[in-house]
């Protein structure tokens, strides 16, 4: 048993009838990500439905990839609280209200009800993501997919990681929400000392829609690859912000957002 999946008997339907067999379920729990209040307090900001592994890389993730701080948050400043509910706290005050409602795992946050992001700066973008080639795209989504190790126990999560220009995929994640397998990258990248936002694409096993983007925009990130499908706010946000995307991913091809 580990904090991933559970085995559960269920019952198994095949041409020779019904038998109960045991089966892997990804988990799926109510993360609690907690930051101080004006008076010091603990208070909860934002809970998400997610597989309880990687939380620190979460909340870290969440924290700067949905604007709640401003700078990259340090290691020493989050933990995971000992109590029977799963729990993580950051040491310090977000900058925008709380959210009052669970964040479900199918469907990512949205801060911004007319679906825009500010950014202080232009992102830096290499030319050599938006010039990529195909068989290195379909390359780059593959070596993710052979690093899923959750998904190939079960079959139910989303994976996602960054891929630099030289060939290598690091800070692989994988949730049974999307968007929290890109806040644990994310957080993954900025505990990390070797990663730059600017160099690298996000690569996604799924589809690609607004919330997504929006974590790279705020992120810095300039380009997603994606096996899925992205959205009509996703693209227009990309625009807006002169990011790459790459979607439904195969070799045969892909549709492509930018220039």
């Amino acid at each position: 048993m580990t904090d991933a999946y559970t085995e559960l008997p269920l019952m198994r339907l095949s041409e020779d009838g019904a038998l109960i067999q045991k089966e892997t379920i990804v988990k799926e729990v109510a993360v609690e990500l907690h930051a101080l209040n004006k008076l010091g307090h603990y208070e909860v900001y934002s809970t998400l439905l997610a597989t309880p592994t990687d939380l620190i890389e979460l909340h870290a993730g969440h924290l700067y990839a949905e604007g709640y701080i401003d700078q990259k948050p340090s290691v020493d400043c989050l933990h995971v609280q000992d109590s029977s509910d799963v729990q993580v706290l950051y040491d310090g005050c977000v900058t925008i209200e709380p959210r009052q409602q669970i964040v479900t795992s199918s469907c990512g946050a949205c801060n911004h009800p007319n679906l825009t992001v500010a950014r202080m700066e232009p992102i830096q973008h290499d030319s050599r993501f938006s010039d990529i080639g195909l068989p290195l795209l379909t390359n780059a989504l593959e070596l993710l997919t052979e690093s899923m190790s959750l998904f190939r126990q079960s079959g139910g999560c989303h994976g996602t990681a960054l891929f630099s220009v030289d060939g290598s995929i690091d800070h692989v994640s994988e949730d049974i929400g999307r968007h929290n397998a890109v806040d644990k990258t994310i957080g993954k990248a900025i505990f990390s000392e070797s990663t730059v936002f600017e160099n690298s694409m996000l690569l996604l096993s799924g589809r690609c829609g607004w919330d997504i983007v929006a974590k790279c925009v705020r992120v810095g990130i300039p380009a997603i690859a994606s096996f899925g499908a992205f959205s009509s706010a996703a693209v227009n946000l990309a625009r807006e912000h002169n990011l790459t995307l790459y979607g439904f991913v195969t070799e045969r091809g892909a549709w492509k957002v930018g220039y």
